[in-house]
């Protein structure tokens, strides 16, 4: 496939998810900058009945210049404390790779409309064989209320939406132990 092709198809993706937006997801679509349609910004409101409530998350997706050969990648650019998202930190500002079945098994008939329910349902659902991190891991195998508990320390401290998701102090310090 083109690149032309490509960038055609991703408009299109755009397009359809603009005019069809999911119901009762609370997920908006968009572009960060209006020129570049192979990056693209989403939000997503943190569901009622998950410890990720109340918070709005923002994630970033790349579009390879062969999609849809090749999978998008996604990032949480809101931290977020969960076993299928790798935090890291890139340029002083953390970011998390998200893991889902979907993109390590993709297939070239995968859009955007069949992923991002997917990761909607990364807030009901961690797939511990697929945890980036081993310590996590043993948290939600082991010690479940923790694992929750820090999960609502990150969506109160990162995801409120009164706070200014553009800052670059983001700080990971909590203790608790």
């Amino acid at each position: 496939m083109t690149k032309v092709n490509c960038m055609k198809r991703i408009q299109e993706e755009l397009k359809e998810l603009n005019r069809n937006p999911f119901e009762n997801l609370g997920l908006g679509v968009g572009l960060f900058d209006e020129f570049n349609i192979f990056e693209w910004r989403c939000s997503i409101l943190g569901p009622r009945d998950t410890p990720y409530k109340g918070g709005f998350f923002y994630l970033k997706i790349k579009f390879p210049d062969n999609y849809p050969e090749s999978p998008p990648e996604i990032y949480f650019q809101t931290p977020v404390y969960h076993l299928n998202v790798n935090s890291s930190s890139k340029s002083g500002i953390p970011v998390g790779k998200v893991y889902l079945r979907a993109l390590n098994n993709w297939k070239n008939y995968y859009n955007m409309k069949k992923i991002l329910p997917e990761i909607f349902v990364l807030f009901y659902k961690n797939d511990p064989d697929c945890g980036f991190d081993k310590e996590k891991n043993q948290e939600f195998q082991y010690n479940r209320e923790l694992f929750n508990e820090k999960i609502k320390y990150y969506t109160k401290k990162y995801a409120n939406p009164m706070i200014n998701h553009e800052d670059n102090n983001i700080r990971l310090d909590w203790d608790f132990n």
